[in-house]
């Protein structure tokens, strides 16, 4: 799939801050337990959280 050049998608006479994040994982799990690994997530939670 291509990509959009920055000029399509950014005004060259605008001023923008923006926050970009690109990642591609085959496979990810956030939160809880999980079954493949056998690892437990939940310390996660306090992140979501902001505490």
């Amino acid at each position: 799939m291509a990509r959009l050049a920055r000029v399509e998608v950014f005004a060259a006479d605008e001023i923008a801050i923006v926050h970009v994040m690109n990642r591609t994982v085959r496979r990810c799990f956030l939160l809880g337990d999980d079954a493949f690994s056998g690892k437990n997530f939940d310390h996660r939670k306090v992140w979501l959280d902001g505490g």
